[in-house]
């Protein structure tokens, strides 16, 4: 199916949730608690403002948290959902479900229900569209809501999606809408090159902890450290992509990941952050600090929570750099897989995406994040290996057997699971990916 035919039937199903949402005055949204969630929730809750809705928007780490609604009104899920059919079955009240991740079944609903999902219509949900874009969709059948597309943006880079089929749509309209502009550059924070390079995350450079070898790498490349990211001109830019690649062909990352790094940068007209990969970076550091509702004020244009998110970014790179300096040495080998098991880690999904990524991209990786009595698992992998190993499959499998519950997407899924499990677990993810891969 062609995108074009695929995103009219989108477009279809999104008016279906707009009609559902227009015959009542309050809403309940539940969405997930990172950028794409994040960015999804912002765009619906602008988009219900717009329309004179009441609503209430709640974040979860997945839908094995509880959630509560009223017979009566309408529960929203956003970047969840689709991959829990039984659950969603069991709802008693008119449902929407915005979401992109690989359904697990046919939900039957006691009530009305719109599901909108590119799977459902011959779209790829892991690259081409994802919740905040579903969201976009939405919005844009509410009402007068292009302007929304850059927030889509944080949402699509947020899921490290790459710019085709919806999310071009998305980019195009955004640019007619004159809210997205696009330029030459790489794909780094605003601010000093020095201090961008040393503390980037996406791309990482591995530069955190080596500032001699940053030294050296700008004075190879002939670039001034103290130059704002922003500023550098098209020679700068040209020396600075080439540099860039360099290292990291040397570190051995997966190649897919360049073009998501040098050429094109998006620039966000209309937000308080208009460095497109710098809002991803902030509003996700905020999800997994815990503090969403500064993430969705920031996206909402609150002044006020602009240098909180920013620091709340800050803190929680430096983190995750430190963590990874501390933990790449700790990853395992198994027989078709590497796998990492962390106690009372900072957190499984920005380690399990750096290090599969950039430093072991010749075999999935999976990290565990073991909390009490519990075990959160996130499953990394590229998209030359995706297509033969299906990581959302593995981890339902898997995690089923232990008694758990798991999902996502071919490239990055994730599992919950008991910790007295994790090994039992891995070698079952690791009998599976052998499988697949044989």
């Amino acid at each position: 199916m062609s995108s074009i035919s695929g995103i009219s039937l989108l477009r279809e199903r999104a008016r279906k949730a707009a009609d559902l949402v227009e015959r009542h005055d309050f809403i309940r949204v539940y969405t997930h608690h990172d950028a794409d969630g994040i960015s999804a929730g912002a765009i619906i809750a602008k988009a219900l403002l717009r329309a004179g809705k009441s609503f209430q928007i709640s974040f979860l780490k997945g839908l094995n948290e509880s959630f509560d609604y009223e017979k009566g009104e309408l529960l929203l899920f956003a970047d969840m959902g689709s991959g829990y059919a039984d659950l969603m079955s069991e709802v008693d009240t008119d449902l929407v479900i915005l979401d992109h991740h690989i359904p697990n079944g046919e939900i039957q609903p006691k009530r009305n229900l719109a599901h909108v999902n590119p799977h459902l219509v011959g779209m790829d949900g892991t690259y081409e569209l994802s919740a905040s874009g579903v969201s976009y969709f939405f919005a844009t059948e509410l009402g007068r809501n292009r302007d929304l597309a850059s927030m889509a943006v944080v949402g699509m880079l947020g899921d490290k999606q790459k710019i085709i089929g919806g999310n071009a749509e998305i980019v195009r309209e955004g640019i007619e809408a004159g809210v997205i502009e696009e330029k030459k550059g790489v794909a780094l924070h605003s601010g000093k090159l020095r201090d961008a390079l040393l503390k980037s995350l996406e791309p990482y450079l591995d530069f955190y902890g080596r500032e001699e070898e940053l030294k050296e790498f700008l004075r190879k490349a002939r670039l001034d450290g103290d130059r704002d990211v922003d500023n550098l001109d098209d020679d700068e830019i040209r020396r600075l992509a080439d540099a860039v690649v360099l290292r990291l062909l040397q570190m051995k990352t997966y190649t897919g990941v360049f073009e998501q790094i040098v050429g094109k940068r998006l620039i966000l007209k209309n937000m308080l952050v208009k460095n497109s990969v710098m809002l991803t970076d902030v509003v996700n550091s905020c999800g997994r600090a815990g503090v969403m509702s500064i993430a969705l004020s920031l996206l909402l244009g609150d002044v006020d929570s602009l240098n909180k998110a920013i620091k709340i970014n800050d803190d929680y790179t430096i983190q995750v750099l430190e963590e990874l300096k501390r933990r790449r040495d700790e990853v395992r080998e198994g027989f078709c897989i590497r796998y990492l098991v962390m106690e009372d880690g900072l957190s499984a999904s920005p380690i399990a995406t750096t290090l599969s990524r950039y430093i072991m991209a010749d075999k999935p990786l999976i990290v565990v994040n073991i909390k009490n009595e519990y075990a959160k698992v996130s499953a990394r992998t590229n998209e030359d290996l995706a297509r033969r190993v299906d990581l959302a499959e593995v981890m339902k499998v898997a995690a089923e057997k232990v008694g758990g519950r798991g999902g996502g997407h071919r490239v990055a899924a994730g599992a919950n699971i008991s910790a007295e499990k994790v090994d039992e677990f891995l070698k079952e993810v690791d009998r599976l990916c052998c499988a697949m891969l044989a």
